[in-house]
């Protein structure tokens, strides 16, 4: 009997065939790798080490190949003015004799890149006004697409995100620590959003923020209330996409402090009690202090998810209307590999390079100011 779409017992089989043989080499490959690993570690170098080491080793190299190799790879695109118009100078196979080798990549390169990032640039010159004033670059198509513009509607993006993240998932924390029957039915139901993936979550959204035939304005019309544009007004768009990434993340900020709210003994609670203390004055006093520890990485983690969620702004508003839900980092995919751009991955590497940046510098002032690891400095 035929399969779907002219899937086949054969067509299986045939796949099975050709597939099965290499999985089965490159495993027996991975395991003649690791034994000669573990040979060269004890016989040669000596080292007491050599089992952690042979089974780090596959780790070591994963983090080599997917992380530390990309992230040079795209400081070096910085680097270079790899387009659209120039990618076949940087293909060793299809270079032409036009291309000049010595001057693929170069400082001059970078400074331009990472100036257009900011300003606006124009045969090598940063335009100016007729005041003299540096002019902002225009970063997508429309004038308020400035980095000016796109960082400030990042960090509210992010804010507000993050803020509705911690007091959904704590509310639902404390809720799911109390002693309520049917608790662990209503766990799974809330970790569902978190576990679908991305795509389906974004996609579906989308058909239900329709302005006609959407879920939520059919909420809004049987509560007497007018239908809301939300795909094509810009302050609904950005709400949409807002509600749907807070939808996403209150489910980790569950289960990380419902956790940290187990890990703390009830013996604290009943002292406390004792003493007078109120419910407020014991979850200032004793819950948010023991939190910290949870509480600060996963603010540190959710900032940065955050500030880069390409994937519900693009698959929701496509960064639209009129480009007014862009954040930096889905402006950074439209300027790169948008219908309107020029593919500048050189300009492209270096945008990422600054939204890095920025992430790092954020990471280090808060990590070190919050006092989230300062129970781990102290041991």
């Amino acid at each position: 009997m035929e399969g779907l779409s002219g899937l086949t017992g054969e067509a299986i089989t045939s796949t099975l065939g050709q597939v099965v043989p290499v999985l089965i080499g490159v495993i027996i490959g991975i395991i003649l790798l690791e034994v000669g690993l573990f040979y060269f570690l004890t016989r040669i170098v000596k080292t007491k080490h050599a089992l952690a080491y042979t089974l780090l080793s596959p780790a070591a190299v994963g983090l080599f190949l997917f992380l530390i190799y990309p992230l040079v790879f795209n400081v070096l695109i910085a680097f270079s003015d790899l387009k659209r118009d120039t990618f076949t100078c940087y293909s060793p196979i299809a270079r032409g004799k036009e291309c000049e080798l010595d001057h693929l990549y170069g400082l001059d390169y970078a400074i331009n890149n990472f100036t257009q990032v900011f300003f606006r640039v124009r045969d090598g010159e940063i335009v100016r006004d007729e005041s003299g004033n540096l002019v902002f670059g225009r970063l997508l198509r429309t004038a308020d697409s400035t980095f000016p513009n796109l960082l400030w509607r990042t960090v509210v993006w992010t804010a507000v995100n993050v803020f509705f993240h911690l007091l959904g998932g704590l509310a639902l924390a404390i809720i799911m620590n109390q002693k309520i029957r049917f608790k662990g039915i209503y766990r799974s139901l809330i970790v569902i959003p978190w576990a679908i993936p991305t795509v389906i979550v974004g996609l579906t959204w989308r058909q239900e923020f329709h302005a006609d035939y959407g879920f939520v304005n059919q909420i809004l019309t049987t509560l007497g209330m007018q239908k809301v544009n939300w795909l094509s007004d810009p302050t609904a768009a950005f709400i949409a996409v807002i509600f749907v990434n807070v939808w996403l993340g209150i489910p980790f900020y569950m289960v990380m402090l419902l956790g940290g709210l187990q890990s703390i003994p009830g013996d604290y609670y009943e002292a406390a009690s004792m003493d007078g203390a109120n419910a407020w004055q014991r979850f200032r006093a004793i819950t948010m202090p023991l939190l910290r520890p949870i509480l600060i990485p996963a603010m540190t983690l959710d900032v940065i998810w955050t500030f880069n969620q390409l994937n519900v702004v693009y698959l929701v508003t496509r960064g639209g209307p009129s480009e007014s839900t862009n954040i930096l980092v889905s402006a950074l995919y439209n300027a790169a590999f948008g219908e309107s751009a020029t593919q500048e991955l050189g300009f492209a590497s270096a945008f990422s390079i600054v939204i890095f940046l920025i992430l790092f510098i954020f990471a280090v002032f808060w990590i070190t100011t919050s006092g989230g690891l300062k129970e781990i400095y102290d041991k």
